[in-house]
Order: structure tokens, then sequence, then C-alpha cells
């Protein structure tokens, strides 16, 4: 797992799993964002264990998909806005490769003119 750090409070990564989970956390990180549509691959875990084991963990985790081949929709851009103001801090992001992410956070913050 490669962390792809965007700015001082968020990064952004590929699939994680449940058992990437300890290590995260352990790096600080408070919030993450799961991007990736409920199955879209074979090897992606359940949201609900990924769900489950953030919070055991004291994160907080959110699920804003993005279906991939398509740009994001201002409405999810406006979504991701508003769970990165009020999110605890630092934020990571994740989908497949991590490029979705990239690609939401970069339009949410050209939405709010950054």
């Amino acid at each position: 797992m490669s962390l792809k750090k965007l700015a001082e409070d968020i990064a952004v990564c590929g699939q994680l799993l449940p058992a990437d989970l300890p290590a995260i956390a352990a790096e600080g990180y408070k919030t993450l964002i799961n991007n990736r549509p409920d199955n879209e691959g074979a090897d992606q875990p359940a949201r609900a264990d990924l769900e489950a084991k953030a919070r055991e963990l004291g994160m907080t985790i959110h699920y804003l998909p993005m279906a991939t081949g398509t740009p994001p929709s201002v409405e999810l851009l406006q979504a991701f806005n508003a769970i990165f103001e009020s999110a605890e801090k630092p934020v990571l992001a994740f989908c497949r490769t991590g490029n979705r992410s990239g690609q939401i956070y970069s339009g949410a913050m050209a939405l709010k003119g950054h």
C-alpha cells in the first residue's frame, strides 16, 4: 500500500484491506473516505468489514463512491467538500488505485476556488 500525500492533511491510496487499517491508524489518519463502489472487483473487501475495522480503531469512515471512467459530478465534489471540511484530519481517501480519489480531491478543491 503506497500513500500519495496531496496536501498536509490529505493523502490518497489504492484499495485498503481491513488488515491495513492498524498501520494507517498508527500513521495518525483519523478519517477515511472510500471512493470505490461496492462489488467493483473480486479482490475488493466487503465495505462492512472495512467500516467495522475502522470504527474498532477509532477512525471515521465515509462511503462516497465514484464509478471508474466517469468524471466526478458536482454533487459528488460538494459531498466530498462537506465531508473533508468537517472531518478530523488527516484524511485518507482510497479507491482501486488512488487515481479517482485524487481526481475527486482536485475537483473538490477547484470547486472551492483553491
